[in-house]
């Protein structure tokens, strides 16, 4: 067996596929057809009658608020990121706990003054920002823009002015067209991190202070508040050099969100906060507020919007809108909370969500004639054994039982599986799948390391590397730690003091595309070292990162990145619609597969320089419409017989249940393959007659054998049944592995 392993694809869990994945040009013809489905639950969401709110006091410093002032943040990472940390919003409630303002965060990655990508549909069921009507927006743009240089600057001004007339009239605070007021910050400074592989600070801030300067003439212009966080910040990051205060130069880590917030907070009101009252817990205040972020970003930055509002909401037209109403409920439950943590009242343990609505079960699609050719005929699911004797594999092979959720319960819908330098197998649960549900605790998605330490082939122990995870459909290892999705972000996780879990958490990459979850395809590390990450198309993707923002609308393909530099770089995968799978062999050359149907291309001629109307390339083999793939893998172990090296096989979910195989031979400048058969019939590696079977991430293990995963599941699709169908599983999982008997 290689010392290089030739493949971890990821598997979508249940892939957990649609059954028909339609071409753009197909997408098209089908909406005008017909109409996109509406339902009751959709009158919920329009619009409530607002009377005239109170005047508020002139765009100036110190700032002025009014009782019950509803604060917007838009823009940019910078102010994203304080979702996660909570210092500002700490400080306004601590210097003004009797206004009782209501703050919410509505920043995203990559976001621009004149570009405010979003999902298809994103507003088709209501506006979330319009819904809030926000009586004050503060205003962070400026970084992305800047790596327009200086001749981007004049655009920069005249957009920012049409932006603060276009928000004025669409954001109305109430029905009597009262206009919000502005408040516009600018970039901060680039810190001097001293590694050769990130920007160079000195180039970056000199383009940065441009555009601190012409927010400033805006706000000059309008004459309305500004706040310059760039000078402070510069003085800071310029003091000494390395990563102190951002993760990556740009994004701020907790300390440095800390400083950013204190000059904000001293800009806006000037001074250390001044307060009145009994003393407080800020601990306790700014843990309510980083919940009442997380519950508020379920709202704004929905999974599954394709489901939820897009062109798939198909047979459940009921359930979202009330998910809505439920989500912004317990968002003003925290509001309450953090109130009374600011005033100095006893709250209980945990905010109480049970008056924030009631949500409607949709009635379940199992058993749907439709449905026959992914269903059994009973809602059943088999043991682990007797899922084994349901199973056909070649003679001389056997598969055995590795773990399951009898013995572990945390083994719970395993998407991907990997192996570490000690051999320690790593699976990826998403129990939570298709997504989190409003009135639920929140996600506890794992990476759980699995372990045989007694050798009788069975795992035995159970880590819980970490479990704060949502829909974590990839992850590699790297740099000591471990990468893993953590919808819509990225994460660097490392345990610091040998315990087995996670302790260090880092927010590498944020704006991944969540349109569809499953839409999130495989991760693999290519022989050079650059990871590859799959996207289905129909999505919306906006990275911000140290060298400018990449974003990518509807194309998806395989993004490749260097987790040292931050470079992104993206090319697309014609005819393909959910790429799932992906393996380098030997030589460095990917074979591409798709969850939708089966395709997999070879990837060196569709890597290269990208262009619009790309038709694509031949396929390597002909599946025979076994599909989906989600994960494939090169057969090659001392374990398997002479006669099995260099096979092919990938894990198909809906019309074989199992993996088929296949002979993969040069071709001229590329590759053919050819499935393999025994008298005129497939002579596949794994065929079994269950159909809740759902097999998951095929590898080849450090023992020889080819593990995988079972996702177990009787239902598998996003489109031909509802997010909420009542009979998901959310609960079983199991890990097997395929040997050769007496090797």
């Amino acid at each position: 067996m290689p010392s290089l392993r030739l493949l971890r694809v990821l598997l979508l869990p249940a892939a957990i596929l649609p059954l028909i994945f339609l071409s753009p040009n197909e997408a098209v013809s089908q909406k005008k057809k017909r109409a996109r489905p509406t339902g009751e639950a959709d009158e919920l969401l329009k619009p409530k009658p607002v009377p005239k709110r109170p005047d508020l006091a002139p765009s100036k410093t110190p700032l002025e608020f009014i009782k019950g002032e509803r604060i917007a943040f838009v823009g940019n990472s910078t102010a994203e990121r304080m979702n996660l940390f909570g210092n500002f919003e700490t400080w306004l409630h601590y210097r003004f706990p009797s206004r009782e303002l209501v703050v919410r965060n509505f920043a995203r990655p990559a976001e621009e003054i004149g570009i405010h990508q979003r999902s298809a549909d994103y507003t088709k069921l209501d506006d979330p920002l319009y819904a809030f009507r926000p009586d004050t927006f503060i205003c962070f743009f400026g970084f992305n823009e800047s790596f327009k240089g200086p001749e981007g600057i004049e655009r920069f001004k005249k957009d920012y002015e049409k932006f603060l007339d276009d928000y004025a009239a669409r954001y109305q605070r109430d029905d009597a067209g009262s206009k919000p007021r502005f408040v516009l910050v600018s970039p901060i400074a680039f810190e001097p991190t001293s590694d050769k592989f990130l920007p160079d600070a000195k180039k970056e801030n000199e383009n940065l202070k441009l555009y601190a300067d012409a927010v400033k003439a805006v706000a000059a212009n309008r004459k309305i508040a500004f706040i310059d966080l760039f000078t402070r910040t510069h003085e800071l990051f310029t003091a000494a050099t390395g990563r102190r205060f951002t993760i990556n130069g740009c994004h701020v880590n907790e300390e440095g969100d800390r400083f950013v917030s204190h000059v904000l907070s001293d800009g806006l009101f000037g001074g250390m906060p001044g307060r009145t009252g009994p003393a407080i817990n800020l601990t306790r205040l700014r843990e309510a507020i980083v919940d009442k972020n997380w519950v508020h970003q379920q709202d704004y930055r929905m999974l599954n919007g394709w489901y939820v509002y897009g062109g798939r909401r198909t047979y459940d037209t009921e359930t979202f809108p009330r998910e809505y109403i439920k989500i912004r409920n317990m968002a003003a439950v925290r509001d309450q909370r953090i109130w009374d943590i600011a005033q100095g009242k006893p709250v209980s343990e945990e905010p109480d969500d049970s008056d924030t609505g009631e949500l409607v079960v949709p009635p379940t699609r199992f058993g749907d004639p439709r449905q026959k050719y992914s269903e059994a005929e009973e809602l059943r699911y088999l043991s682990p054994d007797e899922f084994i004797k349901s199973c056909t594999v070649p003679p001389g092979f056997e598969i055995k039982l590795f773990a399951d959720e009898k013995m572990f319960p945390e083994l719970a819908k395993p998407v991907q599986l990997n192996f570490d330098n000690k051999g320690r197998l790593w699976v990826a649960c998403m129990p939570t799948y298709p997504q989190w549900k409003p009135g639920d605790p929140k996600p506890r998605d794992k990476l759980i390391i699995l372990e045989d330490t007694d050798g009788d082939g069975k795992a035995d122990k159970c880590t819980v590397f970490y479990d704060q995870l949502q829909c974590p459909t990839g992850f590699e290892f790297w740099n000591g730690g471990v990468l893993v999705m953590d919808q819509p972000r990225i994460l660097w996780l490392k345990d610091t003091d040998g315990d087995g879990r996670a302790d260090l958490v880092v927010h590498l990459l944020d704006g991944w595309a969540t349109d569809d979850t499953h839409h999130r395809g495989g991760w693999e590390w290519s022989n050079g070292g650059l990871l590859h990450m799959l996207e289905g198309i129909s999505t919306s993707t906006t990275l911000e990162t140290p060298w400018g923002p990449h974003r990518s609308l509807g194309t998806g393909g395989a993004y490749v990145i260097d987790p040292r530099t931050l470079k992104v770089r993206q090319f697309a995968l014609p005819g393909m619609y959910n790429m799932w799978c992906y393996v380098f062999d030997e030589w460095g050359q990917g074979i591409v597969g798709d969850g939708t149907t089966a395709h997999h291309a070879w990837d060196t001629p569709l890597s290269g320089a990208q262009y619009p109307g790309r038709k694509g390339m031949n396929f390597v083999f002909d599946e025979e419409k076994m599909r989906p793939a989600l994960g494939c893998e090169w057969l090659v172990s001392r374990n398997f017989p002479d006669e099995v090296q260099r096979q092919f096989t990938y894990a198909c979910v809906i019309n074989m249940k199992g993996m088929p195989r296949f002979t993969i031979k040069d071709d001229g400048a590329g590759f053919h393959g050819e499935r393999i058969k025994k008298d005129g019939q497939p002579f596949d590696l794994l065929r079994s007659t269950d159909k809740h079977f759902r097999p998951a991430d095929p590898q080849m293990g450090p023992d020889g054998a080819l593990w995988f995963g079972d996702w177990s599941n009787a239902l598998i699709g996003h489109m031909q049944y509802s997010q909420r169908d009542p009979n998901r599983d959310h609960q079983r999982g199991r890990i097997y592995r395929m040997v050769a008997k007496d090797r």
